[in-house]
């Protein structure tokens, strides 16, 4: 069985391979970065999915099962959830800050508004 993945890439110029999954699972207790996808559509020539939103998280169980920011994704089209297990804390920072910085998601930007 192969599994679904897609590679984004971070502001160094980095690429990291994201598995893809659907939203309801059994999500693993391990830590790593998730992002919640827009798909590509099928009509639009240009380009690919779209990242909506990008975190770290130290238990995709516990941070997966309910997340507060699943629905306003869904709301700006998201369907599908990109995951890259990553167990070292320090590199899980690195990679969350390399793939924010390139992808900028609109989630993302939101919050700092709210904070600032």
């Amino acid at each position: 069985m192969s599994t679904n993945t897609f590679s984004w890439q971070g502001g160094t110029g980095r690429w990291y391979e994201f598995e893809i999954v659907r939203a309801q699972r059994a999500w693993e207790p391990v830590g790593g970065i998730y992002m919640f996808v827009k798909p590509q559509e099928q009509q639009q020539d240009w380009g690919g999915p779209i990242s909506l939103f990008v975190a770290k998280t130290d238990d995709f169980s516990t941070t997966l099962a309910r997340h507060d920011m699943w629905q306003a994704a869904q709301n700006l089209g998201a369907k599908e959830i990109h995951i890259l297990v990553v167990k070292d804390p320090q590199t899980r920072e690195r990679v969350e800050k390399d793939v924010l910085e390139a992808q900028a998601p609109i989630l993302n930007r939101n919050m700092l508004r709210r904070v600032a």
